[in-house]
Protein backbone atom coordinates (compact mmCIF):
# COMPACT_ATOMS: atom_id res chain seq x y z
CA UNK A 1 0.00 0.00 0.00
CA UNK A 2 1.48 3.37 -1.05
CA UNK A 3 0.51 7.03 -0.86
CA UNK A 4 1.82 7.86 -4.38
CA UNK A 5 -0.74 9.73 -6.46
CA UNK A 6 -0.90 8.92 -10.18
CA UNK A 7 1.07 11.15 -12.48
CA UNK A 8 3.37 14.11 -11.97
CA UNK A 9 4.04 17.42 -13.65
CA UNK A 10 6.95 16.74 -15.94
CA UNK A 11 6.04 13.11 -16.68
CA UNK A 12 2.70 14.34 -18.00
CA UNK A 13 4.47 16.98 -20.04
CA UNK A 14 6.76 14.51 -21.73
CA UNK A 15 3.76 12.30 -22.51
CA UNK A 16 2.03 15.23 -24.21
CA UNK A 17 5.07 16.50 -26.09
CA UNK A 18 5.04 14.03 -29.06
CA UNK A 19 1.44 14.78 -30.00
CA UNK A 20 0.74 18.18 -28.52
CA UNK A 21 4.00 20.07 -28.76
CA UNK A 22 2.53 23.53 -28.36
CA UNK A 23 0.51 22.47 -25.35
CA UNK A 24 3.56 20.83 -23.80
CA UNK A 25 5.59 24.01 -24.29
CA UNK A 26 2.89 25.96 -22.54
CA UNK A 27 2.93 23.52 -19.66
CA UNK A 28 6.72 23.82 -19.30
CA UNK A 29 6.50 27.58 -19.28
CA UNK A 30 3.75 27.54 -16.70
CA UNK A 31 4.98 24.66 -14.56
CA UNK A 32 8.46 23.42 -13.69
CA UNK A 33 10.03 26.83 -14.32
CA UNK A 34 7.78 28.58 -11.77
CA UNK A 35 8.73 29.15 -8.18
CA UNK A 36 7.05 26.78 -5.76
CA UNK A 37 4.97 29.53 -4.27
CA UNK A 38 3.80 30.95 -7.61
CA UNK A 39 0.61 28.95 -7.99
CA UNK A 40 -1.76 31.90 -8.47
CA UNK A 41 -3.71 31.48 -11.66
CA UNK A 42 -2.86 27.77 -12.08
CA UNK A 43 -5.64 25.41 -12.94
CA UNK A 44 -6.71 23.20 -10.05
CA UNK A 45 -6.16 20.24 -12.39
CA UNK A 46 -2.70 21.27 -13.62
CA UNK A 47 0.29 18.95 -13.16
CA UNK A 48 1.83 21.43 -10.69
CA UNK A 49 -1.36 21.33 -8.65
CA UNK A 50 -1.19 17.52 -8.59
CA UNK A 51 2.39 17.60 -7.28
CA UNK A 52 1.46 20.25 -4.72
CA UNK A 53 -1.46 18.11 -3.55
CA UNK A 54 0.78 15.07 -3.23
CA UNK A 55 3.37 16.97 -1.19
CA UNK A 56 0.60 18.38 0.99
CA UNK A 57 -0.73 14.87 1.62
CA UNK A 58 2.74 13.58 2.49
CA UNK A 59 3.14 16.49 4.91
CA UNK A 60 0.12 15.54 7.03
CA UNK A 61 -0.35 12.78 9.63
CA UNK A 62 -2.40 9.71 8.66
CA UNK A 63 -6.01 9.35 9.66
CA UNK A 64 -5.17 5.76 10.65
CA UNK A 65 -2.12 3.52 10.76
CA UNK A 66 -1.99 0.53 8.35
CA UNK A 67 -2.52 -2.36 10.80
CA UNK A 68 -2.50 -5.98 9.54
CA UNK A 69 -5.91 -7.62 9.50
CA UNK A 70 -5.02 -11.30 9.96
CA UNK A 71 -4.74 -12.19 13.67
CA UNK A 72 -1.71 -13.98 15.10
CA UNK A 73 -3.73 -15.69 17.78
CA UNK A 74 -2.50 -17.25 21.00
CA UNK A 75 1.19 -16.49 21.65
CA UNK A 76 1.30 -17.74 25.24
CA UNK A 77 3.54 -20.68 24.27
CA UNK A 78 6.41 -18.35 23.40
CA UNK A 79 6.09 -16.13 26.47
CA UNK A 80 9.31 -15.86 28.47
CA UNK A 81 11.59 -15.90 25.42
CA UNK A 82 14.10 -13.19 24.51
CA UNK A 83 14.30 -11.41 21.16
CA UNK A 84 17.62 -9.85 20.14
CA UNK A 85 17.47 -6.46 18.42
CA UNK A 86 20.63 -5.60 16.47
CA UNK A 87 20.76 -2.13 14.82
CA UNK A 88 23.59 -1.33 12.44
CA UNK A 89 24.65 1.45 14.83
CA UNK A 90 23.38 3.23 17.91
CA UNK A 91 24.48 6.56 16.41
CA UNK A 92 21.04 6.86 14.81
CA UNK A 93 18.38 8.16 17.19
CA UNK A 94 15.77 6.36 15.09
CA UNK A 95 17.00 2.96 16.25
CA UNK A 96 16.68 3.95 19.91
CA UNK A 97 13.04 4.89 19.31
CA UNK A 98 12.32 1.63 17.48
CA UNK A 99 14.11 -0.41 20.16
CA UNK A 100 12.03 1.12 22.94
CA UNK A 101 8.79 0.48 21.06
CA UNK A 102 9.80 -3.10 20.23
CA UNK A 103 10.67 -3.77 23.87
CA UNK A 104 7.34 -2.38 25.07
CA UNK A 105 5.40 -4.36 22.46
CA UNK A 106 7.09 -7.66 23.36
CA UNK A 107 6.55 -7.00 27.06
CA UNK A 108 2.78 -7.04 26.52
CA UNK A 109 3.02 -10.75 25.64
CA UNK A 110 5.55 -11.68 28.33
CA UNK A 111 8.69 -11.48 26.18
CA UNK A 112 11.88 -9.48 26.62
CA UNK A 113 14.22 -7.68 24.22
CA UNK A 114 18.02 -7.69 24.31
CA UNK A 115 19.84 -4.88 22.46
CA UNK A 116 23.21 -5.54 20.79
CA UNK A 117 24.92 -2.69 18.93
CA UNK A 118 26.31 -3.55 15.50
CA UNK A 119 28.54 -0.47 15.73
CA UNK A 120 28.72 -0.17 11.91
CA UNK A 121 31.24 -3.01 11.92
CA UNK A 122 30.70 -6.38 10.18
CA UNK A 123 32.65 -8.29 12.84
CA UNK A 124 30.59 -6.74 15.64
CA UNK A 125 27.34 -7.41 13.80
CA UNK A 126 28.39 -11.04 13.37
CA UNK A 127 29.34 -11.21 17.06
CA UNK A 128 25.87 -9.98 18.02
CA UNK A 129 24.21 -12.60 15.83
CA UNK A 130 26.44 -15.32 17.29
CA UNK A 131 25.65 -14.12 20.80
CA UNK A 132 21.93 -14.35 20.12
CA UNK A 133 22.31 -17.83 18.64
CA UNK A 134 24.39 -19.08 21.57
CA UNK A 135 21.77 -17.69 23.96
CA UNK A 136 18.99 -19.62 22.17
CA UNK A 137 17.14 -16.40 21.40
CA UNK A 138 13.49 -16.66 20.49
CA UNK A 139 14.20 -14.57 17.39
CA UNK A 140 16.67 -12.06 15.96
CA UNK A 141 15.61 -8.66 14.61
CA UNK A 142 18.17 -6.60 12.71
CA UNK A 143 17.84 -2.98 11.63
CA UNK A 144 19.50 -1.60 8.48
CA UNK A 145 21.81 -4.62 8.23
CA UNK A 146 21.95 -6.44 4.88
CA UNK A 147 21.82 -10.23 5.06
CA UNK A 148 25.20 -10.53 3.33
CA UNK A 149 26.90 -8.61 6.13
CA UNK A 150 26.50 -11.55 8.51
CA UNK A 151 25.29 -14.33 6.22
CA UNK A 152 27.07 -17.17 8.02
CA UNK A 153 25.66 -16.05 11.35
CA UNK A 154 22.13 -15.72 10.00
CA UNK A 155 22.40 -19.15 8.37
CA UNK A 156 23.57 -20.68 11.66
CA UNK A 157 20.77 -19.06 13.63
CA UNK A 158 18.10 -20.38 11.27
CA UNK A 159 19.69 -23.84 11.23
CA UNK A 160 19.19 -23.81 14.99
CA UNK A 161 15.51 -22.91 14.54
CA UNK A 162 15.89 -19.21 15.45
CA UNK A 163 13.88 -17.02 13.05
CA UNK A 164 15.52 -13.88 11.67
CA UNK A 165 13.73 -10.66 10.75
CA UNK A 166 15.67 -8.21 8.52
CA UNK A 167 14.21 -4.69 8.77
CA UNK A 168 14.86 -1.43 6.95
CA UNK A 169 16.42 -3.29 4.03
CA UNK A 170 15.19 -4.19 0.59
CA UNK A 171 14.75 -8.00 0.45
CA UNK A 172 17.84 -9.84 -0.75
CA UNK A 173 16.97 -12.07 -3.75
CA UNK A 174 19.90 -14.34 -2.87
CA UNK A 175 18.30 -14.99 0.52
CA UNK A 176 14.53 -15.10 -0.07
CA UNK A 177 11.98 -15.04 2.70
CA UNK A 178 11.14 -18.40 4.24
CA UNK A 179 9.55 -19.85 7.37
CA UNK A 180 12.62 -18.72 9.34
CA UNK A 181 13.51 -15.52 7.46
CA UNK A 182 11.35 -12.44 7.07
CA UNK A 183 11.80 -8.93 5.70
CA UNK A 184 10.14 -5.70 6.80
CA UNK A 185 11.43 -3.16 4.30
CA UNK A 186 10.57 0.01 6.20
CA UNK A 187 10.25 3.50 4.78
CA UNK A 188 13.64 4.07 3.14
CA UNK A 189 12.44 4.25 -0.45
CA UNK A 190 9.28 6.16 0.48
CA UNK A 191 11.24 8.75 2.48
CA UNK A 192 13.75 9.51 -0.25
CA UNK A 193 11.16 9.70 -3.01
CA UNK A 194 8.98 11.96 -0.85
CA UNK A 195 12.00 14.21 -0.33
CA UNK A 196 12.59 14.37 -4.09
CA UNK A 197 8.99 15.43 -4.65
CA UNK A 198 9.25 18.13 -1.99
CA UNK A 199 12.46 19.51 -3.52
CA UNK A 200 10.95 19.56 -7.02
CA UNK A 201 7.91 21.41 -5.72
CA UNK A 202 9.85 23.74 -3.44
CA UNK A 203 12.33 24.70 -6.16
CA UNK A 204 9.77 25.17 -8.88
CA UNK A 205 11.50 22.43 -10.83
CA UNK A 206 14.95 24.03 -10.94
CA UNK A 207 16.79 22.34 -8.08
CA UNK A 208 20.51 21.66 -8.19
CA UNK A 209 20.93 18.97 -5.55
CA UNK A 210 23.93 17.42 -3.81
CA UNK A 211 23.04 14.19 -1.97
CA UNK A 212 25.20 12.56 0.69
CA UNK A 213 24.44 8.94 -0.14
CA UNK A 214 25.30 6.21 2.34
CA UNK A 215 27.13 3.24 0.85
CA UNK A 216 26.54 1.12 3.96
CA UNK A 217 24.37 -1.32 2.02
CA UNK A 218 22.76 -1.97 -1.35
CA UNK A 219 19.51 -0.71 0.14
CA UNK A 220 20.85 2.74 1.09
CA UNK A 221 22.19 3.06 -2.46
CA UNK A 222 18.83 1.92 -3.88
CA UNK A 223 16.92 4.50 -1.84
CA UNK A 224 18.85 7.36 -3.46
CA UNK A 225 18.52 5.74 -6.88
CA UNK A 226 14.74 5.74 -6.38
CA UNK A 227 14.89 9.46 -5.58
CA UNK A 228 17.02 10.11 -8.65
CA UNK A 229 14.44 8.34 -10.77
CA UNK A 230 11.80 10.75 -9.49
CA UNK A 231 14.00 13.69 -10.47
CA UNK A 232 14.74 12.15 -13.89
CA UNK A 233 11.09 11.48 -14.67
CA UNK A 234 9.43 14.48 -13.08
CA UNK A 235 11.94 17.31 -13.32
CA UNK A 236 14.23 17.49 -16.35
CA UNK A 237 15.56 20.89 -15.29
CA UNK A 238 16.79 19.52 -11.95
CA UNK A 239 20.30 18.10 -11.51
CA UNK A 240 21.45 15.64 -8.86
CA UNK A 241 25.06 15.07 -7.76
CA UNK A 242 25.76 12.09 -5.49
CA UNK A 243 28.49 12.25 -2.85
CA UNK A 244 29.25 8.80 -1.44
CA UNK A 245 29.71 8.52 2.34
CA UNK A 246 29.66 5.71 4.91
CA UNK A 247 29.27 5.14 8.63
CA UNK A 248 32.68 3.45 8.68
CA UNK A 249 34.28 6.73 7.51
CA UNK A 250 32.10 9.02 9.60
CA UNK A 251 34.94 11.42 10.44
CA UNK A 252 35.51 12.07 6.71
CA UNK A 253 31.94 13.07 5.86
CA UNK A 254 32.40 16.78 6.59
CA UNK A 255 35.43 17.22 4.32
CA UNK A 256 33.86 15.04 1.63
CA UNK A 257 30.70 17.17 1.71
CA UNK A 258 32.67 20.39 1.43
CA UNK A 259 34.58 19.07 -1.57
CA UNK A 260 31.38 17.92 -3.29
CA UNK A 261 29.80 21.34 -2.87
CA UNK A 262 32.87 23.13 -4.20
CA UNK A 263 32.77 20.86 -7.25
CA UNK A 264 29.09 21.71 -7.83
CA UNK A 265 28.71 25.44 -8.53
CA UNK A 266 25.19 26.70 -8.03
CA UNK A 267 24.06 23.86 -5.76
CA UNK A 268 21.02 25.03 -3.83
CA UNK A 269 19.89 21.87 -1.99
CA UNK A 270 22.07 19.64 0.20
CA UNK A 271 20.59 16.32 1.28
CA UNK A 272 21.79 14.09 4.12
CA UNK A 273 20.37 10.66 3.33
CA UNK A 274 19.67 10.09 7.04
CA UNK A 275 19.73 12.19 10.19
CA UNK A 276 22.69 10.22 11.54
CA UNK A 277 24.85 12.00 8.93
CA UNK A 278 23.26 15.41 9.51
CA UNK A 279 25.87 17.02 11.75
CA UNK A 280 28.89 16.23 9.53
CA UNK A 281 26.82 17.22 6.49
CA UNK A 282 26.16 20.60 8.07
CA UNK A 283 29.81 20.93 9.05
CA UNK A 284 30.80 20.25 5.46
CA UNK A 285 28.42 22.93 4.22
CA UNK A 286 29.93 25.40 6.65
CA UNK A 287 33.47 24.47 5.58
CA UNK A 288 32.55 25.11 1.95
CA UNK A 289 31.22 28.58 2.74
CA UNK A 290 28.07 27.77 0.78
CA UNK A 291 25.60 27.48 3.68
CA UNK A 292 23.71 30.74 2.95
CA UNK A 293 22.82 29.52 -0.55
CA UNK A 294 21.77 26.01 0.50
CA UNK A 295 18.53 24.49 1.69
CA UNK A 296 19.27 21.47 3.87
CA UNK A 297 17.12 18.37 3.77
CA UNK A 298 17.34 14.98 5.48
CA UNK A 299 15.48 11.72 6.06
CA UNK A 300 14.84 9.61 9.13
CA UNK A 301 13.39 12.60 10.98
CA UNK A 302 13.72 12.33 14.73
CA UNK A 303 13.44 14.92 17.49
CA UNK A 304 16.93 16.52 17.09
CA UNK A 305 16.43 16.94 13.36
CA UNK A 306 12.96 18.41 13.70
CA UNK A 307 14.24 20.92 16.24
CA UNK A 308 16.73 22.03 13.59
CA UNK A 309 13.81 22.57 11.21
CA UNK A 310 11.92 24.53 13.86
CA UNK A 311 14.90 26.74 14.73
CA UNK A 312 15.65 27.31 11.02
CA UNK A 313 19.13 25.90 11.52
CA UNK A 314 20.13 24.71 8.02
CA UNK A 315 17.30 22.17 7.65
CA UNK A 316 14.28 23.19 5.59
CA UNK A 317 12.76 19.71 5.43
CA UNK A 318 13.17 16.39 7.20
CA UNK A 319 11.25 13.31 6.07
CA UNK A 320 10.58 10.71 8.74
CA UNK A 321 9.19 7.22 9.04
CA UNK A 322 6.98 6.14 11.91
CA UNK A 323 9.69 4.53 14.06
CA UNK A 324 7.42 3.82 17.03
CA UNK A 325 4.87 2.13 14.81
CA UNK A 326 7.70 0.17 13.21
CA UNK A 327 8.74 -1.19 16.61
CA UNK A 328 5.24 -2.62 17.05
CA UNK A 329 5.18 -3.88 13.46
CA UNK A 330 8.54 -5.60 14.11
CA UNK A 331 7.02 -7.31 17.14
CA UNK A 332 4.03 -8.43 15.09
CA UNK A 333 6.32 -9.89 12.42
CA UNK A 334 8.45 -11.67 15.02
CA UNK A 335 5.40 -13.25 16.64
CA UNK A 336 4.21 -14.48 13.26
CA UNK A 337 7.61 -15.98 12.44
CA UNK A 338 7.83 -17.65 15.83
CA UNK A 339 4.35 -19.15 15.53
CA UNK A 340 4.68 -20.23 11.90
CA UNK A 341 2.35 -17.61 10.43
CA UNK A 342 3.02 -15.91 7.06
CA UNK A 343 4.02 -12.23 7.16
CA UNK A 344 1.65 -9.65 5.69
CA UNK A 345 2.88 -6.73 3.60
CA UNK A 346 3.75 -4.08 6.18
CA UNK A 347 3.73 -0.40 5.33
CA UNK A 348 5.62 2.06 7.52
CA UNK A 349 4.10 5.54 7.03
CA UNK A 350 6.35 8.48 6.18
CA UNK A 351 5.78 12.21 6.60
CA UNK A 352 7.47 15.38 5.31
CA UNK A 353 8.19 17.97 8.01
CA UNK A 354 9.04 21.48 6.80
CA UNK A 355 9.54 24.94 8.25
CA UNK A 356 6.02 25.79 7.04
CA UNK A 357 4.37 22.87 8.88
CA UNK A 358 6.58 22.25 11.91
CA UNK A 359 4.58 24.65 14.07
CA UNK A 360 1.75 22.11 14.29
CA UNK A 361 4.06 19.34 15.57
CA UNK A 362 4.59 18.75 19.30
CA UNK A 363 8.38 18.57 19.57
CA UNK A 364 8.77 16.64 22.80
CA UNK A 365 10.14 13.20 23.65
CA UNK A 366 6.69 12.18 24.85
CA UNK A 367 5.11 13.07 21.51
CA UNK A 368 7.88 11.35 19.57
CA UNK A 369 7.55 8.15 21.60
CA UNK A 370 3.75 8.12 21.34
CA UNK A 371 3.77 7.95 17.54
CA UNK A 372 1.43 10.93 17.25
CA UNK A 373 3.59 12.69 14.65
CA UNK A 374 2.40 10.20 12.02
CA UNK A 375 -1.16 9.38 13.05
CA UNK A 376 -3.46 8.25 15.90
CA UNK A 377 -1.86 6.61 18.93
CA UNK A 378 -4.23 3.65 19.18
CA UNK A 379 -2.03 1.22 17.20
CA UNK A 380 -0.61 -0.57 20.30
CA UNK A 381 -4.12 -1.61 21.27
CA UNK A 382 -4.93 -2.70 17.73
CA UNK A 383 -1.77 -4.79 17.50
CA UNK A 384 -2.46 -6.25 20.93
CA UNK A 385 -5.88 -7.41 19.76
CA UNK A 386 -4.16 -9.42 17.01
CA UNK A 387 -2.01 -11.24 19.56
CA UNK A 388 -4.80 -12.68 21.69
CA UNK A 389 -6.22 -16.19 21.72
CA UNK A 390 -9.45 -16.50 19.73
Amino acid sequence: MRDDLPGSSCRLRRGLRPVLALTAMALVAAGCGNSAGNTTGSSANSPDSALAAEVEKLSAPRDAYPIPTEPVGDVSKIAGTTVYYIPITQQAHQFAITAKALSEALATVGMTMQLCNGNSNPSEVSACVSQATAANAGAIVTDSIPYALAANGFDAAQAKGIPVLITDQIPDPKHPASTTLGYLEGGGTAMLTAMAKWIIHDSGGTAKVVVNQSTDSQSTVAYVEAARKVFDEDCPRCTVTVNKISSANYSLIASSTSSALLRTPGANYLVSEFDQYLQPTLSGAQQSGRTPSLKGASAGAQLPGLKMVESKNFLHADVGQASVFQGWADADAVLRLMTGKPLPDYEIPVRIFTRDTIGSVELTEEAEESGEWFGPTDFPTKFGNLWKAN
